[in-house]
This record gives structure tokens, C-alpha cells and sequence, in this order.
């Protein structure tokens, strides 16, 4: 029994009444404040959520189940509940054993007590001592935790829906040991719907006690929820059933024992550990309590679950090229800044290109790099002015690192040490810390991650140091590397890009991609059209789909698969790529300095096997200490955060040289800081390469980029000849224009003005306008004899024509002066 202080009964008092805020305000005389909530699972994933996927618990302690199966997400009382059915039935496909796909008979000539998908015929399940492979989602071992029931105070209560009133008898849960020695290492709660009673059994003590319950509820016609609450009292011996909070007559006296402690186990949901005796209905926002809750009758809560409030989702200016508009319709470009990242604004474009800018390479900042530290960082700037960088280190736990210069990182706070942990649990920097201007106070910053390969989960923050996990995954999938997400104003919704390795290469490898998911609330789940079998392998006649299939069997039945088609799908491979070419991650994320301004930095891996040629091949042979490949970081742009356009060259941050250290692979960071004129970004190069035959400990560093404000991409003059470019009919806010530009000593730029009719207005025409020649990140127009001021076309509809040479145009902007 553990012995609770007074710290103890303060805290379990505030959690307790966390969860049950509206059931105290009802019923507070039938309530006992000495409780704790052992586990609480709400099972509200998403309907239609793959066996092998995670249903959380909701309590301060991490337990989750998996879904197996034999149980799938339906409606229930609040939110989804879970309904112990058999999920769609599937072909298994040929696989190795490592992923449950191969019957262990064939290859130990026995179950050798393993899991494998044609065995995972459970509901929901946690297990501690099996012998599957590949079982990561971090089960705790049920024998020593509290749900072990026992010789203690306990409450375990739940919403159930009758579906077969003519079944013997279903499993509620069974906690069990591996192996189980019939039956006297379990500890079951059963329900008999011919008998209408509950049956629960204590093997440790020798207990099958009947339990009666309400005949009114229990006939099978209303098929409606009901609240179902049994409380022991060890000092009384006592267990007493409420049946939507009426008490029902009291069972005989027995005294329960738990089972043994640190010895291999399972806990299963709605079958026994054969599977069998299947509970004939759904169950919803099942509790575990240390204590008794109840101890008279009383009105039941409506959910446990937390009332979110709703998010207020902050507007920008919409969207101005949505590919909804007609070539000629104007556009009405106000006094926003626009950039040249593309045609979008262009009508007509004569000896010009867009170009790429790669960012100026300076200082190594981070160098002396120990132990575990993973690639893929963040760079955020706070309120403060500091420059945080955020990546994980032992244990995938994510660390912060914080600068006033942009140079020289220590820990937040302390000066001695390098970095900071702040969130202590497996999530790998499988996200990007950010702060959210629609996030009230104490949820400021947000971090959607990976969390334990278990899917992709909302971590919120008041000021990025001090985190806590939404304890539901939002979404089902486990990543395969950095999710890139940010939100979008313009669209009034967060975008999250996730990668996927459901493709293959020409020659049958994975093909990395990314999957786009959308928010209107980053902690609700996200609902999705499940696929299936003949849904993939009609998918797989028409586009190239890595077997195994469905995609959720890739990983086996205890750990959740990666993301497959369920959502759209982008920055794959193009025409121009070379085969065995792809994308590991986007670094998506909209451009803070301009609105319809997206920009991403796929991270693009080359392989050296298995596609292309032999002499391709031959980089991948140990003896050239080399390893699987290269990375560089290039560039992709997008009008809307959802269609991109990719330029492979130049790369943006290629390998090569840098403090001289020789990288070989750059992983650009997330995110972007501004100071004055300039964009600093900052990129993860290692010396070695990807899955390296030769490693170089200490060849890792972090380096600061620097980009021109607005730079990443020009609109490029030749310099022996001009160049014209004439836009498509625009309207403005102000009185001048500005452009970003840089001619250098011995280019130029004119500008003129068009009419409706595209046609020259007198004054304003481009051989009347005072040439720009020089290096500027704002600077007016003017023309001969009408100078700067252009308010008298304000509202009017114009063109542009832009003539140049030798010169590089980054940006326009009309503005008031």
C-alpha cells in the first residue's frame, strides 16, 4: 500500500478535481476528494484509426494501449469510444518476421511466445515481456503499475453501450501474467448480459465473485450508454457496482491480492488473453482510480474528458494568387511587398530569369559537438531578442541552446552549461518550436512532434522552456523525421508537413516524401478517409507503392506505421532529379516578411544504391569509406503553402568547404531570424556521410547563413542586353514605389507605368525613369519630370513595365511617405 503524505493528498486532490470539475459541482456528498487517477482513456482518436495505432491515456502516467484487430473507434458518449469488433478483414502479405508479417512457426518451428499480425487479434492491448520485435510505443508493465487491483482503495468506472444481449459472457479488461498458469495469474473484470451481471475474478485470492446489476438497463433494446462504477473498500472487504450512479446490491465480502510484481505481463481491453470472449458493445472514457471516488449514490460526470476552449484564429490578407483568378484580372496588390520568387505578378517576361540566391556562409557557432545531437534544429527568435536554437540530445530529449549574437550559444540562464533540456521526453527535434500568435498566454508556443514512434503529438509552452504533451495524439502516424508546421493567416489554418516512405525508387527503394496535413486546432485530432487493402493495390496499379500493404503493417501489430496516402502528397522526386533521389525533409514554413510568400528547404538526399548504374554503385562500397550518400539543402517556393515549386540548382546550402571543415552533408535549420537588412540561418554539416562507413565525431558543427533581406530568389537581367518584364494589371495602396535591387556598379533598372490599355502614361513611361543603379533593399522610384509621388493612381488599374540589365530584382513594394 503506498502511504500518502499531505503533499501527496494536495496534489491527488488537485488532479482529481481536474477531471471532474462538473461532478463535483453535482454531487459533492457522494465523492471522496482521496483519489488518484491511475489511468483514463478517453479512445478519442480518430474514427476509422489502423491496428497497431495508439490509444492514450489521459492521466499523468504514460500508459498507453494499441489497437488491435479486433477492435476498432466508433461514436461514442463523448467523443469516440471503443467498440470491441473485428477490424476489416485483410489478406496478410509475404514479409520477414522482424515486422510480424512471417508466422514464427516458420522460423522457430514454434509461437515461441511472439506477437505477429495473424496472432493480433486483441481489442486494445499493453504488454511487458513478449518477445515481438518490434514493440516501441514504451508499454509500462502493467503488473507494477495500479492497475494491478488489489488489497487497496480502488475505483474503476466506464460508459458502456450493450450491443448482444444474448452473449455468455465478455471481457471488461484482463491483467494478466506471461505465461498465464490457468488462469490464476489474471485479474478480470467480466459482464454476462444472460445473466445481467458482472462476474469479476482475482486468481491471486481464488475470487469469482457475481456481481448484480441493473436488469432495467441491461435487456438489450435501448442499446443506450450507461455509466458503470465499481469501488472497492479494502478495509471493508467491500465492492460495490453503481449503474449510472445508483448503487446496486451489495456483493458478498472478499479480499483481493494483487498479482506478483517485475514479472512479464499484459493488460487487455474487451477479449481475455486468447482474444476470446469478446465484450458485446462499445466502452468510453474508461478510469482506473486509486481510492474510492464514490461512496454513495450520485449524479455520473459527462466526461472526463478536458474542455478545450476555442481557438481564435488570427487573419491575414487573403491570398492574391490562389490560381482562381483569370490571367487579366487585376490584382490588387495594395501596399503589400511582394517578392520575385516568381511569375505570379508577371504577364509578360522577355530575357529574364528567376535565379536562386544562395545565403552568404559565415561562422561555425556550435562545434565542439559530443555525444548524441541530432541534425535536425530549429532556430526561433523570442521576445527577448534572444536566438534560440532547439535539437535533441540523449535520449531524443529536446535541448535549447540561446544567443544574444547570433554567435556564441550557452544554456538559457546558465552560462556554463551548453544546453538545456526542456522537454524531457522521446521526441527526437522531430518538430519545430514556435510561437503562435492565435495561442492564448500560458499556450504560446507550440511544438508538434513525434513522440515515442507512437504518431505526432501537440506539446504547448508559455514562454518555449517549460512544455506539456496533449496527452491524445493528433495524429495517429509516426514520422519519419522532422514534422515541419506553421500556421498560415492568409488560410486561417495551421500547415503540418510530415514525411512518408509509402513510394519507391525505380530499382524498389524507399522514396521519401511529405505528406500536408491541415489544422483549424493543433490539439484536436485529426479525422481521416481510411484506406483499404484493394484501395492501396488499386493506388499501387497506378503510381509506384511499397509493399507492404496496407501501409499500418510495415511495423508490426505493437508499434503504429508511418504515413501513407490518407493525406495529399508533396515534395516528391521530379523529372530532373536523378533516380534514388529524395526528399528527407520540407523545412516548410511561410515567409514572415511578406505576405503570399512561402518558402521551403527540402533536405535532398542522393543515394548511392540500389538506383543508377553500377558505377554509381561503386560509392557505396565499404572500402571508399564513404557510406549511403549525400545531402544538400536546396530551395522550393509557393504562392499558397500548399504548390511548390523546387529548384534544384543551384543547391542553397550545397557541400563543400565551410570553416574549414570539408562537409559532406547540410541540413539547414527551421526557421529564420532577421536582424536589420539581414536573414541569418543556420544549417547542421557533418564531415561524414549519411550512414557512414568512417565516422568523424568530431567533424559535426552548426554554421550561421546569411541572406539578404528578401533574397532567396531574383528576377535576373543579362548583362548584355535588356531584359523587359511587364506584370499583369495591378492596382495599389500609396504614394511610391520601392523595389529590393541590386544593379551592382554597371547595371540598371527602369520602371514606367501602363494604362489599361497598356499603353504608356506620359510622364510615368519607362524611358522617363531616372535609372537605378546601385545595391538597395528599399529604394524610390522616380521619374524625370513627375518625380516619386504616385498617389494620383492610387485605386487606378496600372501596369509596370520593367526594363533591366545587369541587375538583380528582388522585391517591389508600394508604400506611403
Amino acid at each position: 500500500m503506498h502511504i500518502y503524505t499531505l503533499t501527496r493528498l494536495k496534489a491527488v486532490v488537485a488532479y482529481t478535481l481536474k477531471y471532474s470539475v462538473l461532478f463535483y459541482l453535482v454531487a459533492p456528498p457522494s465523492v471522496s476528494a482521496m483519489a488518484d487517477t491511475t489511468a483514463l482513456w478517453l479512445f478519442d482518436e480518430p474514427l476509422g484509426t489502423y491496428p497497431s495505432s495508439v490509444l492514450d491515456s489521459s492521466s499523468e502516467n504514460d500508459y498507453p494501449l494499441v489497437l488491435g484487430s479486433g477492435g476498432q473507434l466508433v461514436a461514442g458518449v463523448s467523443g469516440n469510444a471503443l467498440s470491441i469488433t473485428n477490424q476489416p478483414a485483410i489478406g496478410f502479405p509475404s514479409g520477414s518476421n522482424h515486422y510480424g508479417l512471417r508466422r514464427p512457426w516458420q522460423v522457430f518451428f514454434s509461437d515461441n511466445g511472439k506477437m505477429y499480425w495473424h496472432n493480433s487479434r486483441f481489442a486494445a492491448l499493453m504488454t511487458d515481456g513478449e518477445k515481438h520485435l518490434r514493440k516501441e510505443v514504451g508499454f509500462v508493465s502493467p503488473v507494477d503499475s495500479r492497475l494491478n487491483l488489489g488489497d487497496f482503495d480502488w475505483t474503476v468506472e466506464f460508459w458502456f453501450r450493450l450491443e448482444d444481449a444474448s452473449s455468455d459472457e465478455g471481457v471488461v479488461f484482463e491483467l494478466g501474467l506471461i505465461p498465464n498458469a490457468e488462469n490464476q495469474g489474471t485479474t478480470s473484470l467480466s459482464f454476462c448480459p444472460k445473466y445481467q451481471c458482472f462476474v469479476f475474478r482475482n486468481g491471486p485470492s481464488g475470487t469469482e465473485l457475481s456481481i448484480a446489476s441493473d436488469k432495467t438497463v441491461w435487456n438489450g433494446r435501448d442499446k443506450t450508454w450507461h455509466h458503470c462504477t465499481f469501488v472497492f473498500s479494502a478495509k471493508e472487504d467491500q465492492l460495490r457496482h453503481y449503474v449510472d450512479g445508483q448503487l446496486q446490491p451489495l456483493p458478498d465480502k472478499h479480499e483481493f491480492k494483487s498479482l506478483p510484481s517485475k514479472t512479464p505481463s499484459y493488460f487487455s481491453l474487451g477479449r481475455n488473453k486468447d482474444w476470446r470472449h469478446p465484450l458485446p458493445g462499445a466502452i468510453d472514457e474508461l478510469r482506473f482510480s486509486v481510492g474510492e471516488i464514490y461512496q454513495d449514490s450520485f449524479q455520473p460526470p459527462d466526461s472526463f474528458a478536458l474542455d478545450r476552449p476555442g481557438v481564435i484564429l488570427q487573419s491575414g490578407p487573403r491570398l492574391l494568387f490562389d490560381n482562381t483568378r483569370a490571367t487579366l484580372e487585376p490584382v490588387h496588390l495594395g501596399n503589400r511587398k511582394h517578392l520575385f520568387i516568381d511569375d505570379a505578378l508577371l504577364l509578360k517576361i522577355d530575357g529574364a530569369d528567376f535565379v536562386v540566391n544562395p545565403p552568404q556562409r559565415a561562422e561555425l557557432v556550435i562545434g565542439d559537438i559530443r555525444g548524441a545531437f541530432r541534425k535536425h534544429l530549429t532556430v526561433v527568435a523570442d521576445t527577448e531578442g534572444l536566438i534560440r536554437i532547439y535539437n535533441s540530445l540523449e535520449n531524443d530529449q529536446l535541448a535549447v541552446r540561446v544567443s544574444q549574437d547570433g554567435i556564441h550559444f550557452t544554456a538559457p540562464g546558465d552560462s556554463e552549461a551548453l544546453s538545456k533540456i526542456v522537454i524531457p521526453e522521446m521526441v527526437g527535434g522531430l518538430g519545430n518550436p514556435f510561437i503562435d500568435a492565435n495561442g492564448p498566454d500560458e499556450e504560446r508556443w507550440k511544438y508538434l512532434s513525434d513522440y515515442h514512434r507512437r504518431g505526432v503529438y501537440l506539446y504547448t509552452s508559455p514562454d518555449g522552456y517549460d512544455w506539456k504533451r496533449n496527452k491524445t495524439a493528433t495524429l495517429p502516424f509516426r514520422s519519419g523525421t522532422q514534422s515541419c508546421t506553421f500556421y498560415d493567416d492568409q488560410r486561417q489554418c495551421y500547415v503540418s508537413y510530415h514525411r512518408s516512405g509509402i513510394h519507391e525508387t525505380p530499382a524498389g527503394d524507399t522514396e521519401r516524401s511529405s505528406v500536408v496535413t491541415e489544422h483549424r486546432d493543433l490539439a484536436k485530432p485529426v479525422e481521416f478517409t481510411p484506406l483499404s487493402q484493394s484501395d492501396y493495390w488499386q493506388r499501387q496499379a497506378a503510381e509506384a507503392i511499397r509493399d507492404p500493404l496496407p501501409w499500418y503493417l510495415d511495423n508490426g501489430p505493437l508499434t503504429p506505421g508511418g504515413f501513407g496516402l490518407e493525406f495529399p502528397h508533396a515534395f516528391r522526386p521530379i523529372s530532373v532529379d536523378p533516380p534514388g533521389t529524395d526528399i528527407y525533409v520540407t523545412k516548410a514554413q511561410k515567409y514572415p516578411w511578406a505576405p503570399d510568400t512561402y518558402l521551403a528547404f527540402p533536405i535532398v538526399y542522393f543515394h548511392y544504391w540500389p538506383d543508377g548504374p553500377t558505377a554509381r554503385h561503386a560509392l557505396a562500397d565499404p572500402l571508399r569509406g564513404r557510406g549511403s550518400g549525400s545531402v544538400e539543402t536546396q530551395l522550393a517556393v509557393s504562392r499558397n503553402g500548399k504548390d511548390w515549386e523546387r529548384f534544384p540548382r543551384p543547391a542553397y546550402v550545397g557541400i563543400g568547404e565551410h570553416a574549414g571543415r570539408d562537409v559532406v552533408n547540410a541540413y539547414i535549420a527551421h526557421g529564420m531570424v532577421r536582424r536589420g537588412d539581414e536573414i541569418w540561418q543556420y544549417y547542421f554539416g557533418e564531415t561524414q556521410y549519411h550512414s557512414a562507413y568512417r565516422h568523424d565525431p568530431t567533424g559535426r558543427g552548426v554554421y550561421r547563413l546569411v541572406q539578404r533581406l528578401d533574397g532567396f530568389v531574383s528576377l535576373d537581367s543579362p548583362y548584355d542586353d535588356e531584359a523587359v518584364v511587364i506584370t499583369r494589371p495591378l492596382t495599389f495602396e500609396g504614394n511610391r514605389l520601392t523595389l529590393n535591387i541590386d544593379t551592382d556598379a554597371t547595371g540598371y533598372a527602369q520602371i514606367g507605368l501602363l494604362d489599361e490599355q497598356g499603353a504608356p502614361i506620359s510622364g510615368f513611361s519607362v524611358d522617363e525613369c531616372v535609372y537605378v543603379n546601385g545595391d538597395f533593399i528599399d529604394t524610390e522610384i522616380a521619374w524625370i519630370e513627375q518625380g516619386s509621388d504616385l498617389s494620383g493612381f492610387q485605386g487606378k488599374t496600372i501596369q509596370l513595365e520593367i526594363r533591366m540589365r545587369g541587375s538583380k530584382l528582388y522585391a517591389l513594394q508600394f508604400v506611403d511617405r
